[in-house]
């Protein structure tokens, strides 16, 4: 796995959006560091139920700059797996394409 830095998030499929056209998907978590090794261990051991897909998106950037990010993100949004500073009442919310969808099942 490569030690590349970064913010990572971990996202629940929610139903199909007729206007949209997409997906409604909510974020569950935010973490930063090695990416590519921490969005492995955390979409096994932070998925709600053992048989359900977990979604992730992630930007690589220098640790420092990912410190800010993920605190931001913590500052603003309640994500319901972060259990430390997780001080934030938004919802943060995405859309995903079909393609994305089935990429992911």
């Amino acid at each position: 796995m490569s030690n590349e830095a970064g913010v990572y998030l971990l996202w629940e499929k929610d139903d199909y959006c007729a206007a949209h056209q997409m997906f409604h998907c909510r974020a569950l978590y935010v973490g930063k560091g090695a990416v590519k090794a921490r969005i492995w261990q955390h979409s096994k051991e932070k998925r709600p139920f053992e048989d359900e897909i977990t979604y992730f998106s992630f930007v690589f950037m220098e640790n420092r700059k990912a410190k800010y990010v993920e605190q931001l993100i913590l500052d603003l949004y309640n994500l319901p797996l972060n259990t430390a500073e997780n001080r934030g009442s938004g919802t943060l919310c995405s859309y995903i394409s079909q393609t994305e969808a089935d990429f992911g099942s």
